[in-house]
């Protein structure tokens, strides 16, 4: 099961762990962010497209975007 993460700030600290960050439902209220690790999906939703870009300019792992 995917683990659902409350903040950026979760965010960013297992984006240190990521294989893949994938883009999904760029939908008019929010967009999904979902973080592949070895272990585990981690997912954010995003209700701010402009925090969107911000958080994938840190990633420095494969993005896909769906």
């Amino acid at each position: 099961m995917p683990h659902e993460l409350k903040s950026k700030e979760e965010f960013l600290e297992k984006l240190k762990y990521a294989q893949k960050v994938i883009v999904v439902n760029r939908l008019p209220k929010y967009a999904k962010l979902k973080i592949r690790t070895k272990r585990r999906l981690y997912t954010l939703k995003l209700y701010n497209e402009d925090e969107m870009k911000e958080l994938l300019k840190r990633v420095n792992v494969e993005i896909v975007e769906y």
